[in-house]
Parts: structure tokens; C-alpha cells; sequence
């Protein structure tokens, strides 16, 4: 297949909760300071994502790092209808509480698509790039 020019493109949307990029076929979503991530701002990130990402699926990153708590319904939902268009996640975490919140979320909602949880954005980038579309 051709390179098309896009694949180095970046793309980008802020909105309220969160700014979303897309760089080398890869969406990073970088999560703003929220005190509690709960049903309604998760739908609401979800739908800002899948308008943003236009109908292409991608591998996610998810920084997570500013976030202090989340409910059992955001989780619920974000693990299930709240994976549209996304291939594999890589949620950033940087404290002992959110790792806890992340590893909770991986293990007993069980995300219908690989996900793992990182330290660093690096390893995560380099896991999630093996999802990438093979051009």
C-alpha cells in the first residue's frame, strides 16, 4: 500500500476533561485534572473521543495521571461501550492510588480489548505500537 502523507500527521481536540492527539497512527487521550470520573463526563469523553477519531479505530493511550478517583459506573461503561474504535489501550499511571484505581479497573471489569498498565508513556507507546495498522 502507498503512504498517503497522513501517517506522521498530528491531529488534535481539547475539550473540557481531556485533550486527544493522534501522532503516527497512535491516539494519545491526556486526561485534565478531574476529581471523580463519573458516568456522565465518561460518556461524554467517549463520545468527544469517537467523533474525534471519525469512524478509524486506534491504539490508545490513556494518561491517566491527574485523575483522583472514578466510579464502579464510569469503569463499568468505559470497559465496555466506552472501547468504541479503540484496537488496545495503555493506561499512564503515576501515583499508588491510580495504579490501584487501573489495575482494579484491568482485572475485575475486564476491558474487551488489550489492555495493560504503564509508568512511563515510552513502554507504553512501544507496546501499543504492535497494534498499529500494518500499512
Amino acid at each position: 500500500m502507498e503512504d498517503n502523507g497522513k501517517k506522521n500527521t498530528v491531529k488534535s481536540k481539547e475539550t473540557k476533561y481531556s485533550i486527544t492527539f493522534i501522532e503516527n497512527d497512535i491516539a494519545q487521550c491526556i486526561y485534565k485534572e478531574i476529581e471523580e470520573v463519573d458516568l456522565n463526563n465518561a460518556k461524554i469523553n467517549v463520545k468527544d473521543r469517537v467523533e474525534f477519531f471519525d469512524g478509524v479505530a486506534y491504539p490508545c493511550l490513556f494518561d491517566i495521571t491527574k485523575i483522583k478517583h472514578s466510579t464502579k459506573e464510569a469503569r463499568d461503561y468505559l470497559a465496555n461501550e466506552g472501547s468504541e474504535l479503540i484496537v488496545a489501550s495503555a493506561i499512564v499511571v503515576n501515583s499508588p492510588v491510580i495504579k490501584m484505581m487501573a489495575n482494579f479497573y484491568i482485572t475485575v471489569n475486564k476491558p474487551q480489548i488489550p489492555t495493560r498498565m504503564f509508568t512511563d508513556r515510552e513502554s507504553a507507546m512501544e507496546w501499543l505500537s504492535q497494534f498499529k495498522k500494518k500499512a
